[in-house]
């Protein structure tokens, strides 16, 4: 029960000359410790009233950090294939090329307390990210062996169309305007897309991959 202080030291006097060893029953919280190793030294006769002095040494415990990525709109989906890079707060490169598996989850081992980010480098097919969006998280010294958790989503990608009045000055909405949507090879993406009261029409969804598309108006609105 002889406790390191402030200093990291301890001192015990009273000791006849001899052969004498340490063993440490205990690290501080976060560290890791040899309970079978001896930290051995000699105190020889002789008026000595210099105290005898002894190192040692405890690493940090290392940490994990599991991250777990969803698609924005459905947090039960979860997203394979996206890729991400661990840096440090001062922004030095720990791994990059992380990349989420069949879960949706990609983790990472051997991190000391600390502050570290994650940046996302690309997408799954089908969705969009933000290249600067840290996803920042905080290694805490303590002796739990769970990973801090991180969760990130992404958005399905998107396109949007407008309808308008040809022979309007003021551009005027047209809403009941019917389309499909083709990939640029005339696969059909989606059909009966139709223009709302403000002549726009949205379709999100994970089947607009990277590519070339086009729309094609299927029935006028009425009176057009």
């Amino acid at each position: 029960n002889l406790t390191t202080n402030t200093n990291g030291q301890i001192s015990y006097d009273g000791l006849k000359p001899g052969d004498y060893y340490f063993v440490e029953t205990s690290a501080p919280a976060g560290y890791t410790f040899d309970s079978t190793k001896q930290y051995a030294f000699t105190i020889v006769l002789g008026d000595q009233t210099t105290p005898i002095t002894v190192s040692s040494q405890n690493a940090e415990k290392t940490h994990s950090v599991l991250l777990t990525k969803t698609d924005s709109s459905d947090a039960a989906k979860t997203l394979s294939g996206a890729t991400f890079s661990l840096y440090k707060k001062d922004g030095s490169l720990v791994k990059d090329k992380l990349t989420t598996d069949a879960k949706g989850q990609l983790s990472y081992d051997g991190l000391k307390p600390g502050d570290y980010y994650f940046l996302e480098t690309s997408a799954p097919a089908g969705y969009n990210f933000d290249s600067t969006k840290q996803y920042a998280f905080t290694i805490d010294i303590s002796d739990s062996t769970d990973p801090v958790k991180l969760s990130a989503t992404n958005n399905e990608n998107s396109v949007s169309l407008t309808k308008t009045d040809s022979d309007s000055s003021t551009s005027s909405p047209v809403a009941g305007a019917v389309y499909s949507i083709y990939t640029k090879a005339g696969t059909l993406v989606k059909a009966d897309l139709t223009t709302d009261a403000k002549g726009q029409l949205t379709y999100t969804s994970a089947d607009l991959i990277s590519g070339d598309y086009y729309f094609v108006e299927t029935q006028a609105a009425n009176g057009y």
